[in-house]
């Protein structure tokens, strides 16, 4: 049985050499014996507290237990086999090795499933007029989710996760039956994960989806004649959501004020519409097979497009003469439009708020919602300059972030500004891979369809650009009357939260983790045989799940409340009632609901 004792640790301060030196006797250090009048050894288990371990270091759980935590800010969901090995070769190797590791492929991945769910589907008396020309939202579902429960690049999937909520396009549009461009554009933000913001900003600018989601698809130039001028809607929201914000910013995050002490803006209509004219003369660069045998133009719709493929420039349709943006910066007359785009590109990568204002977004999907403005500032520099003088590296800008001393160290738990909620989908995928799940047919076939609607988030399926939820939300109360915000609350309200509880019950309780819409294809379900083990001593069971979920941080009164109704069952197969029961209560707990 697996006890928590308290590490004896003697600081002895010796003089060498006229220089004081801390010793350390415990956790391993100094060759000490250690003999007690009794030792803890309870009936049916074979391991026992015994003295040596209060002082060796063995048995102790400050290490895996700040994993827990860690990966719960840099992963979908950790298993005991991934919070050991982290604990063991520590956060930096780790970081070292997702961070140099291949990525899975979404679009390949897409593809095979695509495959089999229409050989399933025809194997199961299904008519092939039946079968779409393309993947659509559910079978990108499907493959993601497959992929998620198998992959290495565990850090990676967690931010493109991240960046498609900043980076927005969603499957609740015409897009939901595209899932091949969708799944091309995923492999964007998973691509460029680690890889340079400009990279990542140009190529987010120039795939069909995004230009079909924020309509710079066939965006023409200026018609005097038949007075309509360049569509604005995706230079807007590049500036305002993608790059630089609404407002001028400090290094810090904090906004810089003119002399009467106002917000200063940083930019505005005159900019919309001088960067609109850059995004003008952009369309599909091929089509797909169809029926009318139509080839690429600009003005053709997305229903023969190839989604995959990024835009190209048809120049005649690109809007002329130069163009004047933000920061007083002018884009000459006379050039090409791609080298319209490039020029644009490079003025918003380059301008003094991306750093903060990027910072702060990604600080707020992995570690917390209130970041300090110290905390920000030592992102914004790691944007500015990786240590090699190379500027938007979001490799060092993950890594600091998760580096941080407020997301690592034990003293910022205790502060109010501190901490996330946790958002449903998170919770959902932490689920799925800190506990064993399994199917019979060995797939994870997810529509996530219900969980989607009851939650309000899937991947992919926010309802408008602005994402699942605001990153200035503030709810009602003493959130807000602290000056704080919490973005996830604003999907957190009397109905969602009820919802969220059902889920948890019916992956917990009714064994239905994951199900697809595929004729004769079984539910995901849990693999209890390991948790059942535990399962004879109620705290034992508290402890492992504490271990997964809460990182150490399971409160004695949320213990007590839940040891109380665990150890109550003793009727039946109490042990799978046991396990069912602790996960349910502990998912749906304020110690969990809460990441510190």
């Amino acid at each position: 049985m697996k006890m928590k004792l308290l590490p004896l640790a003697f600081c002895l301060i010796s003089l060498i050499y006229g220089q004081p030196q801390t010793i350390f006797l415990g956790a391993g250090h100094g060759n000490i014996s250690v003999t007690a009048s009794s030792e803890l050894e309870q009936t049916n288990w074979s391991e026992k507290a015994s003295a040596s371990k209060s002082i060796s270091g063995k048995g102790l759980d400050d290490a895996p237990y700040q994993a827990s935590r860690f990966l719960a800010q840099a992963t979908f969901g950790a298993n005991q086999n991934l919070i050991d090995h982290v604990a063991e070769i520590g956060y930096d190797a780790w970081l070292d090795e997702q961070i140099s590791g291949p990525a899975t492929n979404m679009r390949e991945k897409i593809s095979q499933t695509f495959k089999e769910v229409s050989e399933w589907h025809l194997a199961n008396g299904g008519d092939s007029t039946e079968i779409p020309a393309r993947p659509n939202w559910v079978v990108f579902n499907y493959g993601w989710w497959d992929a998620n429960m198998r992959n290495e690049d565990l850090l990676r999937q967690r931010i493109a996760f991240a960046l498609s909520e900043i980076f927005v396009i969603s499957v609740q549009s015409d897009l939901e039956g595209y899932g091949d461009g969708i799944s091309s554009y995923y492999d964007i933000l998973v691509r460029h994960a680690f890889g340079n913001y400009r990279d990542l900003l140009k190529d987010v600018s120039l795939h069909p989806c995004m230009g079909f989601y924020l309509s710079h698809l066939n965006n023409p130039k200026t018609d005097t004649e038949n007075n309509t001028r360049p569509d604005e809607n995706y230079a807007r929201e590049i500036m305002q959501l993608f790059s630089i914000g609404l407002y001028q910013l400090n290094p810090d995050g904090t906004r810089k004020h003119d002399g009467a002490g106002q917000d200063i803006p940083t930019y505005g209509q005159d900019e919309i519409k001088e960067m609109a004219k850059v995004w003008t003369g952009l369309s599909v660069a091929d089509v797909i097979p169809n029926m009318y045998d139509q080839e690429p133009y600009f003005g053709i719709g997305i229903y023969s497009a190839d989604m995959t493929l990024p835009m190209i420039m048809y120049d005649e349709y690109h809007e002329p003469g130069e163009k004047r943006l933000v920061g007083g910066v002018v884009i000459p007359d006379g050039q090409t439009g791609m080298e319209d785009v490039e020029a644009a590109i490079d003025v918003l990568y380059n301008h003094p708020n991306v750093g903060p204002f990027l910072g702060r977004r990604l600080i707020q999907r992995l570690v917390k919602s209130n970041p300090s403005p110290a905390y920000i500032q030592r992102i914004a520099g790691v944007f500015v300059n990786n240590g090699s003088g190379v500027r938007g590296d979001l490799g060092a800008v993950i890594k600091a972030i998760l580096l941080d001393p407020e997301a690592r160290d034990c003293e910022f738990t205790d502060n109010k500004s501190s901490g996330m909620l946790r958002e449903p989908f998170v919770r959902y995928t932490h689920f799925s891979r800190a506990l064993n799940v399994e199917q019979y047919y060995d797939r994870f076939w997810n529509a996530c369809y219900e969980f989607w609607q009851n939650t309000g988030q899937s991947v992919m399926g926010a309802k408008s650009v602005f994402n699942f939820f605001l990153p200035d939300y503030q709810p009602n109360g003493p959130i807000a009357d602290e000056g704080l915000v919490a973005p996830e609350f604003q999907i957190h309200n009397s109905r969602s939260s009820i919802s969220m509880m059902n889920e948890v019950n019916r992956w917990a309780v009714y064994n239905t983790v994951m199900y697809g819409w595929e004729e004769n294809n079984p539910e995901v379900i849990l693999n209890l045989d390991e948790l059942r083990t535990y399962a004879r001593d109620s705290e034992v069971l508290l402890n492992k799940l504490d271990m997964l979920f809460t990182h150490g941080q399971l409160t004695q009164r949320t213990r007590d409340l839940i040891k109380e109704a665990v150890d109550a069952q003793i009727y039946g197969d109490y042990r799978e009632n046991r396990v069912r029961l602790a996960i349910y209560l502990i998912m749906i707990s304020p110690d969990y609901a809460v990441l510190k």
